[in-house]
């Protein structure tokens, strides 16, 4: 699996080693498989997570989770915290627009101002 997912990568990336890429980690099984695939590419990437603080300990549980598994894979670490339901009342947005407009604007701004190339 990790030479097909390299492969696959390599064909689509033109100087992958040269490249900056910042993951987005949830926690869940997609993304921290994705980011242990990472560290098997030997590429630069950091990760990123957010902590939309929606269910409780189970939100803080996931962002000590990813925190860990950054340091694990010896990778640099970004976490942005959000308050969700007050930014989807202040726009009378749904919780899932609210947190995808939080997620991307982050991304957006750490992908500017770290200088990544991927997200």
């Amino acid at each position: 699996m990790i030479e097909k997912f390299i492969h696959i990568a390599e064909e689509n990336i033109s100087d992958p080693a040269g490249k900056k890429f910042l993951l987005a980690v949830s926690g869940g099984i997609d993304s921290v498989v994705l980011a242990h695939l990472f560290a098997s590419w030997k590429v630069n990437f950091s990760v990123a997570h957010c902590n939309f603080k929606l269910r409780s300990s189970e939100s803080d549980e996931d962002e000590k989770f990813v925190r860990e598994l950054s340091q694990k894979l010896d990778v640099p670490f970004y976490l942005n915290t959000f308050d969700t339901e007050k930014y989807a009342a202040d726009n009378k947005i749904s919780i899932q627009m609210a947190a995808r407009d939080l997620r991307y604007e982050w991304f957006k701004k750490l992908l500017k101002e770290k200088k990544f190339d991927y997200l």
